[in-house]
């Protein structure tokens, strides 16, 4: 066994020498402790000293003994040189002194620890701000920029930033995210994509009433990464993070997806199966915008392919040439006196419904493009301008761009809706179903008809009920310019079968993507206030939505009963999410709220997740934060700069207005430092970069 090595110090160990009491420096107030050789006394200071002549050279150059030996040095404060016998005046002003420095030092530690929280404050706000509009390289700088016009000390570059975002800012408004979803009711909107590091990803957003910003907030829930691109890999993984976050699946009132990919809305084997074997009364919407311009895009491969060429050449000849684009100014300049060249846009497919205002600005200044390529196919002899100028030539491909136009505008119009975050979410599923309806009612006889409700159940397939194409309602402007276009009967009754056949598969294609249970969302137009408030409110009876509820229903049909009986503020349809947040909060004479459970399940059908354009936003700010330049960007960072933004976001405030909380400040510690530095030894940069 080996035996431990035993210092100089602590084999001999130091004893009190009286030579001390004799050297210059330290003879005017040394002195030895009576019982105890290993430690020496200072008279000025009152306090026990090592016996160790460094330490008491050491003590002998510390303010604290300069001040005391400043003090007593005066010519009053002469006092007998025997060990520890000071006179009574001289050590009660020395207790004094002693006091009141210690007192001194403890408003400094004040002074200190307010500094260092402030300073801490600062790095907190920087780093909000940088996690919210910036890249983190610009810390490096911004740091000491602020910290010289601060005239603060302020050390914080990209390390220490991003870990600030990931390990406190980041967690820290996840959990207050978490504490306010509580045990309620929430809907998610999921959306698979791939950054540009070809990872597969998986973005969460959870929909909900928050009881703390009283209204029903979309926020930013976190990213999943996968390997391993099958459905049940996927379901465990959302299990798994819903688990993590303490989430119930089966307070899962509603799912929202694109729609597109197998792994989530497969019927047989995916994410969706296993959400209905967990969640039997949940609710899948696939994303209404993505569904729409599924539609059209059926739709409009019904109509000649040549449209479409002609939309996105047109756009080609002037994107790619400034030359073209002059010479197109000069014509536009002097057929319309005063008047500017609209520029003429691009369909994508990455913009919904993008071909909507491409038809409206082509059809705008479609004489003065067909002169301009005309120009060019007779000075230039260019094929692409022949080609668009016999396009533009043809009477066929202007009435269908006539036809399209009121077509394309309503879904756009109602695609722009979904995208709304204020828009009353009843009034949605309505506008949706009402396009469908009048659709139907253009293509077929009325008599097909008998009810309103009828209409949904109509049977696609049944083609005896149809119109003849001269009696489809196409609209009076396609009248008009097919009256002047003067075209024989048959091609003008064969370019009116087409536009029936266009609306027809418009129609099939919005019937196969409208929801399953597409009649409980369609009466969640009965919770509109003019319609609760109404002498001919539906009876509770007839509310096709209430097999969603799970709780007593005689307790909310008494509280239906109730609701016209109280004088309500917000009672516009506008105003819905106000309306019942006030049904929900109101109280009785005695202080009970007596419409709590119904506010609370109206507020919980509102959550549905009507549209996944909120997902769709959080994707393309993934793209902005993680892109070629950035692509070692690690996954954990990421998300926690999606946490900042969304938190910004629910609470309607930017960086500028961003208070950290005493959580924040408390974790920014030493402890913190030592996990950074750890962090930084193991992984390197790589997740700053």
């Amino acid at each position: 066994m080996a035996h431990k090595q035993i210092g100089k110090w602590e084999k001999y160990g130091k004893r009190y020498c009286r030579d001390w009491e004799g050297e210059a420096g330290l003879k005017d107030w040394v002195r030895r402790v009576p019982g105890d050789q290993s430690k020496a006394a200072c008279r000025y200071c009152i306090c026990e000293i090592r016996a160790h002549h460094s330490d008491l050279v050491a003590h002998s150059k510390t303010k604290k003994h300069k001040k005391h030996v400043a003090l007593l040095s005066q010519p009053s404060a002469n006092v007998e040189k025997h060990p520890f016998e000071f006179d009574i005046r001289h050590s009660l002003q020395l207790e004094k002194q002693v006091s009141f420095e210690a007192e001194q030092d403890k408003l400094d530690e004040l002074r200190h620890a307010e500094m260092d929280e402030s300073i801490n404050v600062c790095a907190l706000k920087l780093a909000a701000h940088i996690a919210c509009h910036m890249s983190i390289f610009t810390v490096d700088h911004l740091g000491c920029i602020i910290g010289g016009i601060a005239e603060k000390d302020i050390s914080l570059h990209r390390t220490k930033c991003s870990t600030i975002i990931r390990d406190i800012i980041g967690p820290t408004v996840h959990k207050e995210l978490l504490r306010d979803i509580g045990n309620g009711y929430y809907s998610l909107i999921i959306d698979e994509s791939s950054d540009v590091s070809s990872q597969k990803q998986l973005c969460l957003m959870v929909r909900y009433f928050s009881n703390k910003l009283k209204c029903i907030v979309s926020s930013f829930a976190g990213i999943i990464t996968f390997t391993a691109s099958d459905s049940d890999f996927i379901t465990e993984a959302l299990l798994l993070f819903l688990n993590e976050n303490k989430l119930n699946i089966k307070k899962c009132v509603g799912i929202a997806a694109d729609g597109l990919s197998a792994n989530i809305c497969d019927h047989k084997n995916s994410l969706l199966k296993k959400f209905y074997e967990l969640n039997p009364c949940g609710v899948f919407i696939k994303c209404i915008c993505h569904s729409l311009y599924l539609c059209l895009s059926r739709a409009i491969d019904v109509l000649p392919l040549n449209l479409e060429y002609m939309i996105s050449q047109t756009y080609l000849w002037f994107s790619q040439s400034t030359f073209h684009q002059k010479q197109y100014a000069e014509l536009y300049a002097a057929i319309s006196v005063g008047e500017n060249a609209l520029k003429v846009l691009q369909v994508t497919d990455t913009r919904w419904l993008s071909i909507s205002p491409c038809i409206n600005r082509i059809l705008s200044q479609y004489d003065t493009l067909k002169l301009h390529f005309q120009s060019v196919k007779d000075n230039e002899k260019d094929y692409s301008a022949d080609l668009l100028y016999q396009m533009y030539s043809e009477p066929v491909n202007r009435l269908y761009l006539v036809f399209l136009q009121p077509l394309v505008q309503e879904a756009n119009r109602i695609s722009k809706l979904f995208l709304l975050e204020t828009v009353n979410p009843v009034k949605l599923i309505t506008e949706l179903v009402m396009l469908y309806k009048t659709l139907l009612q253009k293509i077929v006889k009325p008599s097909a008809f008998p009810t309103w409700s009828s209409i949904m159940n109509y049977d696609m397939r049944s083609k005896r009920n149809y119109l003849p194409p001269s009696e489809v309602n196409l609209g009076q402007v396609f009248l008009s310019e097919l009256a002047e276009a003067k075209l024989p009967s048959q091609i003008g009754d064969a370019i009116q079968l087409k536009c029936r056949d266009c609306i027809f598969e418009l129609v099939n294609q919005i019937k196969l993507r409208l929801p399953p249970n597409v009649q409980h969302l369609e009466s969640l137009g009965a919770l509109n206030p003019s319609v609760v408030l109404s002498p001919l409110r539906p009876t509770f009876s007839t509310l096709s939505f209430l097999s969603l509820y799970r709780g007593d229903h005689s307790k909310l049909e008494q509280q239906w009963r109730n609701l016209d009986t109280v004088s309500w503020t917000n009672t516009e349809d506008g105003q819905i999410e106000q309306f019942w947040v006030e049904v929900l909060k109101h109280t009785d004479e005695v202080g009970d709220k007596d419409f709590v459970e119904l506010g609370l399940f109206v507020l919980t059908l509102l959550t549905l997740p009507f549209s996944n354009a909120a997902v769709e936003c959080t994707v393309s700010q993934m793209n902005l934060i993680k892109h070629k330049l950035k692509n070692r960007l690690q996954d954990s960072l990421l998300e926690n700069i999606l946490r900042i933004r969304a938190y910004m976001h629910r609470n309607k405030i930017c960086c500028n207005q961003f208070q950290p909380s005493k959580e924040m400040i408390s974790l920014f510690s030493s402890e913190f430092y030592a996990v950074a530095n750890s962090r930084d030894a193991i992984e390197g940069y790589n997740d700053i970069f």
